[in-house]
């Protein structure tokens, strides 16, 4: 059984931009705080970016989004199965969220779990816009 990986980098932002030619990721806007006028919220687009090590061995990657409040999931998805065959090279995901519903202001989680094991995780306020 495939231990789990290494995160060396967990981050939300508005994009994660795949440069072609030099394979490069680069993360536009990255942010850990939501302001909104009115609830429920609807956020147009975000990403989330991962970048991980020490792997080897075939792993399912699964994001879920958590209102801390209640421990409610509102929302998930999950990777096909990754076949990652050197530890020592770093591996990078990136996950493309539209249209996410924040039902109220409050603390939410994103969770990165990897082989149902949580490796990763990154709370975003969401708060009545001016009251940050």
């Amino acid at each position: 059984m495939a231990h789990p990986p290494v995160v060396k980098a967990f981050l939300v932002c508005d994009y994660v931009i795949h440069e072609q030619e030099t394979n490069k990721k680069s993360c536009i806007g990255i942010f850990h705080h939501i302001g909104a006028r009115r609830f429920p919220c609807r956020h147009g687009q975000l990403a989330i970016y991962a970048n991980i090590t020490d792997a080897v061995g075939r792993y399912v990657f699964r994001l879920s989004l958590v209102h801390l409040k209640d421990g409610r999931e509102i929302g998930s998805g999950s990777t096909p199965p990754l076949e990652l065959p050197d530890p020592l090279q770093t591996a990078e995901l990136a996950f493309r969220l539209q249209n996410i519903v924040f039902p109220e202001p409050g603390e939410y989680e994103f969770r990165l779990s990897c082989n149902d094991e949580l490796i990763a995780q990154k709370k975003v306020s969401v708060t009545r816009a001016g009251d940050a």
